[in-house]
């Protein structure tokens, strides 16, 4: 069974995405790995943000996959009470879809102003 690092968890969350979540939010973590949906990671920080985070390639449909992502997250913190969404997009050359991604997150229906899109690099992701 792996253990989950809850501090390199905050870690990201902090710095990497730059939440500036009060410091009680970080006392309840879950996190999931490869679950149902489009997300290979999911991040619950205090039951108030959200965070799926996909891996993303060069063959990947980036408007489809933000599309997808977007209903389905959305419509989680929604349904579950949350504050904010965050969708994490990991891929080894984050800069070359930096444009396509953050206009097809612009251009979503999906999207609505507690949603937030992040472009990361693997390196980035970290140890959790």
């Amino acid at each position: 069974m792996n253990r989950i690092n809850y501090p390199e968890i905050k870690r990201f969350v902090r710095e990497t995405l730059g939440c500036s979540c009060p410091e009680q939010v970080f006392d309840k973590i879950e996190y999931l790995n490869a679950g149902s949906g489009i997300w290979e990671r999911k991040i619950n920080v205090g039951d108030r943000l959200l965070v799926y985070i996909l891996t993303m390639n060069e063959k990947s449909d980036i408007r489809d996959v933000i599309n997808t992502a977007l209903k389905q997250g959305i419509e989680e913190r929604d349904t579950t009470g949350l504050n904010r969404f965050r969708l994490v997009l990991v891929s080894s050359c984050p800069e070359e879809m930096c444009g396509s991604a953050e206009q097809a997150f612009k251009s979503s229906k999906y999207t609505d102003e507690k949603a937030y899109l992040h472009i990361i690099s693997e390196r980035d992701v970290g140890m959790f």
